[in-house]
């Protein structure tokens, strides 16, 4: 008996002594990590959401948004000029180049509808470097860093930092902006909002 209760009491002091960046957030299956790095910034994970397609409410993505200050109001994630990023889980098993293309032009063109020439020249940028296919279980990290723009990371592989906070807010109207097509959007905005 007396055992039993040593064990118990070692077991929860080393439980107790895990670094709190161990846990994580989880939906359908994906875990986040709770905090990540943008360069000296640490990013805390304050929301997660599914984002879904057709009617059918086919799952594509599990997404999570770190921020350096955690928000739930769209327009302070949109604009705010602090450390942020998305971080996109791929659960379908693929989408193609083609379709990851579309819908980001779609996304920009709805949302950051008044963009001027250099944006729109960076928002191409962007929407270049989804040619290649998002299979199941890919990670897409977009990490935007004051001073310096969004890494874009695709499958592990760092693919381009796109500078601007202006570029980082037309991103992220994207998922919080107010014109958001198909309620897939809309309710991964609404999860994503409603915080961890």
């Amino acid at each position: 008996m007396k055992q039993a209760f040593v064990l118990t009491m070692a077991l929860i002091l080393a439980l107790s002594l895990v670094p709190h960046t161990l846990l994580a957030g989880e939906l359908a299956g994906v875990k986040m990590d709770d905090t990540i790095r943008i360069g000296e910034n640490t990013v805390t994970l304050s929301g997660m959401g599914i984002r879904t397609k057709t009617f059918l409410k086919v799952k594509v993505y599990v997404a999570g948004l770190y921020m350096e200050k955690p928000s739930k109001n769209a327009r302070d994630i949109i604009g705010s000029d602090q450390a942020r990023a998305m971080v996109m889980i791929f659960l379908y098993k693929k989408v193609k180049g083609e379709d990851l293309m579309e819908a980001w032009r779609e996304g920009f063109e709805a949302n950051t509808p008044s963009a001027g020439p250099d944006l729109k020249k960076r928002m191409d940028q962007f929407v270049s470097l989804f040619s290649v296919s998002a299979m199941k279980d890919d990670r897409y990290i977009f990490a935007y860093e004051p001073g310096k723009g969004t890494t874009v990371t695709l499958k592990g592989e760092n693919k381009a930092t796109i500078p601007g906070a202006d570029f980082a807010s037309a991103l992220m109207a994207i998922w919080f902006g107010d014109k958001l097509g198909d309620g897939g959007l809309k309710d991964l905005k609404k999860s994503i909002l409603k915080g961890m």
